[in-house]
């Protein structure tokens, strides 16, 4: 009996041992499988990133709103009318990269090579995002496909193409847009060509000439959309800020190829050329040209995108006509009131924006050039009449409340000028508004002269970078990233890792011009006080007040006891900082990008009477004495709409009749 029970003990115990390798060899199986699937997986991936997908020329533009056919395939034709001028289309597609038709031109042998779906793909994701950014569509989709022909039968079978149909399909915005709301006024850190042209001002150190806040504003506007089929934007706004100063503006902007005739020569140059068109033996010549001789002709929009310097459909031709009314007398003592108009020339449109909550046409106010998508270039003319108006005293309407230079410089005069200028943008940094890594730059220069009244030359500029520890730890010691991350997990503390190093420079001079007694009939240094460097506030110069430091009068306004801002024709700024992310017991804040920074900042606003050529030893040698210093540290804090900052400073170094102060608050659209 207990054999029989041993027996069957072990047969048991077979058959269990049996089940379990069963078991192991079919979880064995279901791992080679899932390995196998993956395998294929990523070989059909590479293969489809690596398939080649000639396109074919020109693109098919429909409207969303037509829905697909029967059989799945989306609608070459288009049943709803669109106002999108599809030739338009159709060169945006090959500025963004997209190789329709075969390119244009072949830059190198290698350029079938690139044809790809993962080439495609990264272009279309451009041409996407730069159409969506102008304003005028809801949404915008791009399909690859080939061609469908008929069989004996009639039934509608799949060609095996070689070459593939590209179908964009577009769902447009209204013609028209009202918007009534409240905002910020960035007037004083827009480029427009405007008396308060300024500089890059906000994180770690900008600057900006006209030494004024952005203030908060009611606004109203009416817009009109792709209208022409261009994507242009028409819009006219008015809006009031807290100081009762009002701002009535016109802005149309529309692609410059847009304001000539289909069939003139000068819409033939700006366009991209019909790949059709281009002969074989032209296509040879270009692929035998050196590739320095291309860099040298050519300027490339995007990685894959190569076309005329000043050609393209981005390149924009705008006007504008402003009523203007700038409220001075917090620091200077006087309101202005300008009337202008102007013209400018860009590689794209003021507003097109960055992203769905930056710039664009649904703000009614000029989108600062820094809210913009990609890099920045301009030219523009203006003229402007700006009357000056100095404060009345309250008690003595017939009294001035101002100081004498203020009061010199009353009256109407015509700005006359023209202005040009690049913004990086923040194109190589990590973010736009609050960076920790890479570096940022813009310049600026403006000619004024006759037929107005006023006449000099203004340049000014800056640059800022970023470096992470890290980089920096790699760079000086040459280690490798994996090992970098072990280090900082294991050896450093967790309020050094996510340090960052950041430093700006900002400065600018201006050079009166008489042109033979024609400008410049005012007194002090020739230059209207509008026009003049200003110099402090939070983003500029902590520790001081906006157009707290320089040149000022013995006396001033009741609103400006310590005497009137004068303003200068140089200033620099420059500033060393360390940030590190926010604790992490302050969640919310560290995911919101929330840092701690310390800074120490230096700077000045001299007015040299004219003598600001850069040899000049008196120039340098006032610079030097008059330099301010301050340091101290706050919180910064990133947003779509801009930056804000929270700081204390400390000056170290000021002069008597500078307007101080330790707490400070900013709002800041960009960094310098």
């Amino acid at each position: 009996m207990s054999n029989d029970n041993n027996g069957g003990q072990r047969q048991q115990g077979g058959d269990q041992f049996v089940q379990q390798q069963r078991q192991k060899q079919a979880r064995l199986e279901h791992i080679r499988q899932q390995q196998m699937v993956q395998k294929l997986n990523e070989l059909k991936a590479t293969f489809l990133s690596e398939y080649p997908m000639p396109l074919k020329y020109p693109a098919h533009v429909t409207s969303l709103e037509d829905g697909v056919e029967n059989d799945g395939v989306v609608s070459k034709e288009s049943s709803t009318s669109l106002r999108t001028d599809k030739d338009f289309i159709n060169a945006r597609l090959l500025e963004a990269g997209l190789p329709l038709g075969g390119g244009i031109p072949d830059v190198s042998p290698t350029t079938m090579s690139k044809m790809t779906l993962s080439d495609h793909n990264n272009a279309v994701a451009r041409f996407i995002h730069d159409l969506e950014g102008t304003g005028c569509y809801d949404a915008v989709q791009v399909y690859f496909g080939g061609t469908k022909q008929a069989n004996n039968e009639g039934a509608q079978v799949d060609e095996a193409p070689d070459s593939f149909d590209v179908t964009v399909r577009l769902k447009e915005k209204k013609w028209y847009k009202l918007y009534i709301g409240g905002g910020v006024n960035s007037e004083d850190l827009s480029s427009l060509g405007g008396s308060t042209v300024s500089g890059i001002g906000g994180a770690f150190g900008g600057v900006g000439a006209a030494g004024a806040l952005p203030k908060l504003q009611f606004e109203t506007s009416a817009s009109l959309l792709n209208v022409t089929g261009f994507a242009d934007v028409s819009t006219a706004s008015y809006s009031v800020d807290q100081t009762g100063a009002t701002s009535l503006k016109f802005i149309h902007d529309r692609p410059l190829c847009s304001w000539f005739p289909k069939q003139s020569s000068f819409y033939e140059w700006l366009m991209p050329r019909d790949p059709s068109m281009i002969p074989p033996i032209e296509r040879e010549q270009y692929n035998e040209q050196n590739e320095r001789n291309l860099d040298e002709t050519l300027v490339f929009l995007s990685d894959d995108a190569q076309y005329s310097l000043g050609g393209g459909s981005n390149t924009t031709l705008g006007v504008h006509a402003i009523l203007d009314e700038l409220d001075y007398e917090s620091a200077r003592s006087y309101k202005e009131y300008s009337r202008s108009v102007g013209i400018r020339l860009a590689n794209h449109c003021r507003g097109a924006s960055r992203g769905p909550n930056v710039g664009g046409p649904n703000k009614s106010s000029v989108a600062p050039p820094e809210s913009m998508a990609g890099p920045y270039v301009y030219l523009d003319w203006s003229a402007r009449l700006r009357d000056v108006l100095p404060r009345r005293h309250a008690d003595f309407p017939f009294a001035l409340d101002c100081s004498r230079e203020v009061a010199s410089h009353s009256g109407t005069t015509l700005k006359h000028s023209l202005a040009g200028g690049i913004y990086l943008n923040g194109c190589f940094t990590d973010d736009r508004y609050d960076p920790t890594m890479g570096y940022d730059a813009h310049l600026m220069c403006e000619l004024s002269g006759p037929p107005g009244d006023v006449g000099f030359f203004k340049m000014k500029g800056g640059c800022s970078s970023h470096w992470p520890l890290e980089l920096l730890r790699m760079m000086i010691l040459g280690v490798g990233e994996d090992e970098q991350a072990t280090s900082n997990q294991d050896k450093e503390p967790r309020a050094v890792i996510g340090m960052t190093f950041h430093s700006s420079l900002n400065a600018g001079v201006i050079h009166p011009l008489t042109f033979g007694g024609l400008c410049n009939s005012h007194a002090f240094g020739g230059l209207p006080l509008s026009d003049r460097f200003y110099v402090g506030g939070p983003g500029q110069l902590r520790g001081f007040l906006p157009a707290g430091i320089g040149p000022r009068a013995s006396e001033g306004g009741s609103n400006a006891p310590g005497g009137d801002s004068l303003g200068g024709d140089l200033f620099y700024s420059s500033s060393l900082a360390t940030s590190i992310p926010f604790p992490t017991y302050f969640s919310t804040l560290r995911e919101n990008g929330a840092r701690i920074f310390g800074f120490a900042n230096i700077g000045t606003c001299v007015s040299t009477g004219g003598a600001n050529t850069l040899s000049s030893i008196p120039a340098w040698s006032q610079i030097m004495r008059s330099s301010r210093v301050a340091f101290g540290g706050g919180l910064s804090l990133g947003s779509p709409m801009g930056r804000f900052e929270a700081t204390y400073a400390v000056p170290i170094r000021y002069g008597p009749r500078d307007a101080r102060k330790s707490v400070q608050f900013g709002f800041g659209f960009s960094f310098g």
